[in-house]
């Protein structure tokens, strides 16, 4: 008994000893933190339910005002916050090739997450980015903007189905609900060339597999962590994975077969299957890069050199399968939330929507009921709104890098006397909604204002300080898809509808704690009613 009790005792110390060597390294190397948890580092808060992942990121950006990065531990894993632009600059643009990757998640799993976009590295990822790039120019979209309209007039028809069936002359309607049926059904079009609607086949097939895929819960939230701080053997050992293999087949089997008819059939329709088809066999070329100078938006972020090279590789089915997946992840949850928290700000910011909305019915009357890409582009309220939307609620509310080799970050502080060698491997975190909310780029962040954005104003927001689809050649490819997505609803809504809260309207905004993702408590409740 004494034999164990002296062993339990040493391992008690060996493990105290342990974990204050790992959570003092940046109070060693001058570097300020926010005190940790034993184990659990500063995800205590998050993971007990106490603070969603944009309040702990505030609380860690606002705790220490006057240093140029901080640290916080995930876990027993360090991170490093950049609080300084300048910092930002060089670790997304001048010295890219130090922080090229994304942090693991699947790099030896077999899932269809493992191959996509986001989480290829190196030159591998160099080369599907390049690969990818001349799909989603201007040129390329604008043929998708019919599939947009079509998927929009059926959301159109069912909205006013319901209306009419309504003895108040208005509906309550809860618009995450509504937006995410929306993107499902012209991801659907675009990216999978199916025709599909979510409104009224409430419960189709394509709709429940993106349904329970992406519904990031607590759960989802532990299998992420997990999947970054897990040795990777050990996730593959445990087949921890976003995607049920039921999923995964039927999403191979849609892409494949539609692949493969239309290669039998000798089926052109311009969506990004075709593109994906044409990426294989080595067709999809950047020539039109080069013409598409045409403006999607003061967000919309240029394809950078990496992007822009020609590339000889052959991808797998798999590959191509894994960033059909992808497009639909962005499509089924980040853009409807995108789209969801645009409808709630019009609704509670009634002169914003009436101006949007006279600006909507003068393209609608200056275009004899129809658009496309060149129309939603010339509206620059339209724009400014939508700008000041991803501000305001950015759909990444952080970016991350792996440093790749060591690297000198300069002083924390102006009163420090050493530098910080970041080291290899190490986790950089560039906080999206930080940025978008501190009062110095942004006064009065809290309030949606487009004017921010005008022609007059637009140009006094700090360089780097507005990444609302990220920053240098890993920004998001899909910018220019996302923003005409966006502007397209919001035009079919507004030309026909009118939005005000109603008695179950979140107000003021308040997140959700039960999910990932961002979402107000108790639901995006909005009341639509007819226009006059």
């Amino acid at each position: 008994m004494i034999i164990l009790l002296i062993w339990v005792t040493a391992l008690v110390a060996a493990v105290t000893l342990y974990l204050h060597n790992v959570y003092s390294a940046f109070k060693r190397r001058g570097v300020k933190n926010m005190t940790p948890v034993p184990l659990l580092g500063n995800m205590a808060r998050v993971l007990l339910r106490q603070d969603d992942l944009i309040k702990d990121l505030m609380t860690l950006y606002d705790a220490f005002p006057e240093e140029r990065f901080v640290g916080k531990f995930e876990f027993l894993k360090e991170i490093v916050m950049i609080r300084d632009l300048e910092l930002v600059k060089k670790i997304a643009l001048k010295d890219f090739e130090y922080f090229l990757d994304h942090r693991s998640f699947f790099s030896e799993s077999t899932s269809y997450f493992a191959r996509n976009l986001l989480s290829l590295k190196g030159q591998e990822w160099k080369d599907m980015r390049s690969t990818l790039s001349p799909a989603f120019t201007s040129s390329k979209i604008r043929l998708m903007v019919p599939f947009m309209v079509e998927v929009g007039d059926q959301m159109m028809g069912s909205l006013k189905q319901k209306m009419k069936s309504s003895n108040e002359g208005y509906i309550d309607i809860e618009c995450k609900d509504l937006t995410t049926r929306y993107a499902n059904d012209v991801i659907a079009s675009c990216a999978f060339g199916l025709k599909v609607d979510s409104h009224y086949e409430q419960n189709n097939e394509f709709y429940v597999m993106g349904r329970n895929t992406f519904q990031f819960r607590l759960r989802e939230l532990i299998t992420v962590l997990a999947l970054i701080n897990l040795p990777k053997k050990i996730s593959k050992l445990l087949k921890l994975d976003f995607m049920s293999v039921s999923s995964q087949k039927f999403f191979k089997k849609i892409i494949l077969e539609t692949m493969q008819d239309r290669d039998a059939r000798h089926i052109i329709r311009p969506d990004m299957i075709h593109l994906l088809m044409e990426a294989k066999k080595g067709k999809l070329t950047h020539e039109t890069v080069k013409a598409d100078n045409e403006t999607a938006g003061f967000a919309t972020v240029d394809e950078s050199s990496v992007g822009t090279k020609k590339v000889d590789r052959v991808w797998n089915d798999d590959d191509l399968i894994a960033q059909a997946v992808l497009f639909f992840l962005a499509g089924f949850e980040t853009v409807s939330t995108a789209m969801s928290f645009l409808l709630y700000e019009l609704a509670c910011n009634p002169e914003v929507q009436e101006k949007l909305a006279t600006e909507v019915k003068e393209f609608d009357v200056k275009n004899n009921g129809k658009f496309d890409l060149k129309s939603i582009q010339e509206m620059p309220y339209m724009d400014m709104v939508v700008s000041e939307l991803l501000r305001k609620w950015p759909p990444a509310v952080a970016l991350d890098r792996v440093c790749l080799k060591d690297y000198d970050l300069g002083k924390p502080n102006e009163k420090s006397d050493k530098h910080y060698i970041l080291r290899k491997g190490t986790v950089v975190a560039l906080p999206v909604y930080a940025f978008h909310h501190d009062p110095q780029y942004f006064p009065n962040p809290e309030k949606f204002d487009p004017e921010r954005f005008s022609e007059e104003n637009k140009h006094s927001i700090p360089p780097f300080a507005y990444m609302p689809f990220g920053l240098g050649p890993r920004n998001c490819i899909g910018s220019r898809f996302a923003l005409c997505e966006v502007k397209v609803m919001v035009y079919q809504i507004l030309r026909q509808l009118e939005l005000s809260p109603c008695e179950r309207t979140c107000i003021p905004a308040e997140l959700t704690m039960e999910k990932l993702n961002m979402e107000l408590k108790g639901g995006h409740w909005l009341r639509f009613k007819p226009r006059n």
